[in-house]
């Protein structure tokens, strides 16, 4: 994953994550309980995302691949 891309992919996590969170509020009558779990969770794997998709494009770069999201994405398309 690109850094520059990431604050548009954890944005879109944490909104996701807050309603599914209020969804889960509203049914179970426990207020911010569910919103605060899944904010955690949002944050917490999108960071973990970012740090294994890093790793992974320098683990390609050390191999001598240029680009290892072209990799992937050509494994994608079999």
């Amino acid at each position: 994953m690109n850094p520059a891309k990431f604050g548009g992919f954890l944005f879109a996590n944490l909104l996701f994550c807050l309603w599914i969170g209020y969804l889960l509020d509203t049914w179970t009558h426990m207020s911010p309980l569910w919103m605060i779990v899944f904010v955690l969770y949002a944050i917490v794997g999108s960071f973990f995302l970012l740090i294994h998709k890093k790793r992974k494009n320098e683990a390609a770069a050390k191999d001598g691949r240029d680009d290892a999201d072209s990799v992937n994405n050509a494994d994608r398309e079999h």
